[in-house]
């Protein structure tokens, strides 16, 4: 990027028009993130760089892959922290504009309000905001600025406390319920080939899926959404019936990445190709390295053109990374011994009164993220679901040192009954907690 993208030369209305933000929304970032960080006139007025502009871009796009704008912050920090740009890491698509998928104020306008009536339950406003919407807007713009955009915002709103969970299932059911609608009617396929979409065993959020399914619709090829929840052992009998020319998975947790690598690694050894993409590969984009199959980008714009490309010129892929015989011995030790340790976390922090609310929750949910981690190869890939779960904690008016003093224990009682065998899990442990932690590969 030239020396010119880091001048000051942009007001905030060039960085409206450019961006299609708005104005509160882009002042609430920077309050509340300090993201980013425009200097100011003589007058007081806000003064951008290009390069701010491509970065509020660059986290709008993370925003409509389905990230909450926090976490979206936090993945380009983790980028410069690494040394990286982020703008050349993860990209957003720049032949996107007004004239193929319009946005600016009327959408975001009318998302706005959806909002509002989602969180006021009011199912028959929010309906019709929606059929507003889509008499003004081509389908896959309302789905991708609208709907998608705002069960971001609404996620964001419940992680920082301002939206109960049944607000956002409310709103999410009602986006789900007008994808499935939109994919009923879809027209029939002209494109040969055909693309199966499900989510591997665990995984039960099904509006990303859903909403790849109807886009490649869209596309005119035929896609068939299986659902939550898929079991390993049931897909050969849906691809036998269907014969699929390429298969897409979708996870956006990290355990429901693990369960989804043994799905892509069941399909390879049926030379059956696989894509992937999900929260989680946007989180952690080393995994992509740790499973069969091509990742799909990090748009679900993208998506389409991924497919084509994929189907036109399949390519030979590498192996994935395997896990080492340290990880792997981690791994069966742990399992072991897991239910030594629950027992011992809660006994110490039962004894220092501690007024976590839930540690029986607190312990399933450490557990299956390490067995995740280690199962797909590397230790770190767990301080991402640490930190979501610290800043949980913070917004919920919970005293850091509660979570401290639950690591620790965690880290204590996987010493004693683990052993050595255990050491990549408890020294990593410890690393969060003096703030040393290293950054999954």
């Amino acid at each position: 990027m030239s020396e010119d993208a880091h001048k000051p030369m942009f007001n905030l209305g060039a960085v409206l028009r450019e961006t299609g933000i708005k104005a509160d929304t882009l002042r609430a970032w920077e309050r509340r993130y300090g993201f980013p960080t425009p200097e100011r006139t003589s007058g007081g007025h806000r003064l951008y760089t290009q390069r701010e502009i491509e970065t509020v871009k660059w986290l709008h796009a993370r925003q409509d892959e389905g990230l909450r704008i926090s976490r979206a912050v936090e993945l380009w920090r983790s980028f410069e922290v690494d040394g990286k740009d982020p703008l050349e890491e993860l990209t957003y698509p720049s032949f996107v504009s007004a004239t193929t998928l319009p946005t600016g104020e009327g959408i975001d306008e009318l998302r706005s309000e959806w909002v509002e009536a989602c969180t006021s339950f009011d199912e028959g406003r929010a309906e019709g905001i929606l059929n507003q919407a889509f008499a003004l807007y081509p389908p896959e713009a309302v789905c991708l600025d609208l709907l998608a955009t705002a069960l971001a915002e609404i996620g964001e709103g419940w992680y920082v406390a301002d939206i109960t969970v049944q607000q956002e299932h409310f709103a999410s059911e009602l986006a789900t319920r007008r994808i499935e609608s939109l994919i009923s009617s879809s027209p029939p396929p002209t494109l040969a080939g055909g693309v199966l979409v499900l989510c591997p065993p665990g995984e039960g959020h099904t509006f990303s899926p859903l909403l790849i399914t109807f886009i490649i619709r869209r596309s005119q090829r035929e896609a068939i959404f299986l659902g939550a929840n898929v079991p390993v052992e049931k897909i050969d009998e849906v691809i036998q019936a269907m014969d699929p020319k390429l298969v897409i998975l979708t996870a956006q947790q990290l355990h429901t990445a693990a369960s989804l690598r043994d799905m892509a690694s069941h399909l390879a050894e049926r030379n059956i190709p696989s894509a992937f993409g999900g929260r989680i590969f946007t989180i952690n984009p080393g995994l992509k390295d740790h499973l069969h199959g091509q990742s799909l980008g990090d748009w679900i714009r993208d998506v389409p053109s991924g497919v084509d490309r994929i189907l036109r010129d399949p390519i030979e892929l590498t192996a994935p990374k395997s896990s080492t015989d340290e990880t792997k011995l981690a791994l069966a030790n742990f399992l072991n011994h897991r239910a030594q340790i629950e027992a011992r976390v809660w006994q110490e922090m039962s004894e220092k009164e501690a007024l976590y609310d839930n540690i029986a929750i607190a312990n399933v949910d450490l557990a299956v993220n390490i067995i995740a981690a280690l199962e797909l190869g590397d230790i770190a890939f767990i301080g991402h679901e640490i930190d979501w779960i610290k800043g949980l904690r913070e917004y919920r008016g919970v005293p850091e040192e509660i979570l401290t003093d639950y690591l620790a224990a965690y880290a204590e009682a996987t010493e004693d009954l683990v052993g050595v065998e255990g050491k990549i899990i408890t020294e990593y442990i410890l690393e969060v907690i003096t703030g040393e932690r290293a950054v999954s590969s």
